[in-house]
Parts: structure tokens; C-alpha cells; sequence
């Protein structure tokens, strides 16, 4: 297992201390065990977002789940409504890889004139690369295909958005640059909190190398 990074710790000794949680050895390690191969960003978000709706501590399952863990793959016929947009070059499509791969394996089919077919070499694949993402646990990992119409691709974006394939931050990447305000404001708050956390890290450290340790309040 890979060492466990002082990033994971700024977010899961947050959490402890925001709900009034012990840190011990046995805890932050079980979080590392099952959260700590998702991207960082992905994990401070999912924190984000729990502190704002719960007042009680999140479980691992609690943050997977924001982060669109395994169980949050789209079903074959919502991910083939998605992959037919692919089709279109002028088209932006916001999908996850294995969309992505299982279109490849049906467009040829599709562009041959057998939409039955290619619907169902789609659906084939992606169900077969659905269950390898469960069974390794990987994450669910969206991301975007820029088509070449500019004006489709706000609706896409914003569509995205609404369905909760993007999280309103990243989609602020693909807007006008006006919509980046809240991005860059949530930056800035994060960017100030982080010297206010460094002795927290640090006491939660010490723990893991000691065996023990006692969160304090600032």
C-alpha cells in the first residue's frame, strides 16, 4: 500500500475534528484502504458536499458514493443514449471510459447502417466493462469530448450539470469564463484554509507513526 499522503490527511482529519472525532491509527487507516485510491480533488469535494447536508461523520461508503464510486455506473440504455451522441462530430459528449470504450467497439458497426447491431455490440461491451470497474473498484471517471460546435456545447455542459455527471466546478472549465467566479472564489477559500490545517496534519502523523493520537481544536 502506498503511503498515505499528507493531502488524504488534511481532508480526513478535517472531517474528524469538524464532527468531534477521536483520530486513531485503525481509522485513518481504514478510510486510506478504501478512499485513498481516488483522486484527491474528487475526495475533498465529496467532504465538501457531506459537511454541507449531514451532521454526522461520513462513512467510506458515504464518500464513494459522492465521488460516483462503482455502484453510481449510468444503466446500459442511459449510457447508450450518451454514446449515440458520439456519432455527430459536431456533438460534445460528457461520459465515462467505459462508455467511451464500448462505443468504440459498436461505432463501426452504427456507421455501417446496423444501428440494431451497434446498439447491441454497446450494450454488450459495456456491461462486461461495467462489471470489471466493480469487480477492481474502480471509480466512476467522467469526462469530456469537445465537439466542434461551440454552441452545443454550453447545453452539453449545463445538461451534464443538471444530471449530475459533472459537479458544477469542473464544468466551469468548459463555460464562458464568466461562469468561472465561483470556481476561482471556493479556490481561494481553500487555498486559505490550508495553513490553518498544517498542525492538525502534522498531530494525525505523529499518530501514525506513534500508534495513538488526540485531534485538538484550534
Amino acid at each position: 500500500m502506498t503511503k498515505i499522503t499528507d493531502e488524504f490527511l488534511a481532508v480526513i482529519g478535517g472531517l474528524l475534528e469538524l464532527y468531534g472525532q477521536q483520530a486513531s491509527t485503525t481509522k485513518v487507516n481504514i478510510y486510506w484502504s478504501t478512499v485513498g485510491q481516488y483522486p484527491i480533488d474528487s475526495l475533498r469535494r465529496a467532504a465538501n458536499s457531506w459537511v454541507r447536508k449531514s451532521e454526522f461523520m461520513p462513512k467510506p461508503a458515504d464518500l464513494i458514493k459522492l465521488m460516483g464510486g462503482a455502484g453510481n455506473h449510468l444503466s446500459p440504455d442511459e449510457a447508450w443514449a450518451i454514446a449515440i451522441l458520439a456519432s455527430d462530430e459536431t456533438n460534445t459528449v460528457v461520459w465515462t471510459n467505459e462508455i467511451a470504450k464500448a462505443w468504440a467497439q459498436a461505432e463501426i458497426v452504427y456507421h455501417n447502417g446496423d444501428k440494431i447491431g451497434a446498439r447491441r455490440t454497446f450494450i454488450e461491451a459495456y456491461e462486461r466493462l461495467v462489471n470489471e470497474s466493480i469487480m477492481y473498484c474502480r471509480p466512476v471517471e467522467v469526462f469530456v469530448s469537445l465537439g466542434e460546435n461551440k454552441a452545443k456545447r454550453a447545453d452539453a455542459i449545463n445538461h451534464a450539470v443538471f444530471t449530475g455527471l459533472l459537479t458544477q466546478e469542473r464544468a466551469n472549465h468548459y463555460l464562458p469564463k464568466p461562469e468561472n467566479t465561483f470556481a476561482m472564489l471556493e479556490h481561494k477559500t481553500e487555498q486559505g484554509a490550508s495553513d490553518n490545517s498544517m498542525s492538525h496534519i502534522a498531530n494525525i502523523r505523529q499518530m501514525l507513526k506513534t500508534g495513538r493520537a488526540r485531534v485538538t481544536s484550534s
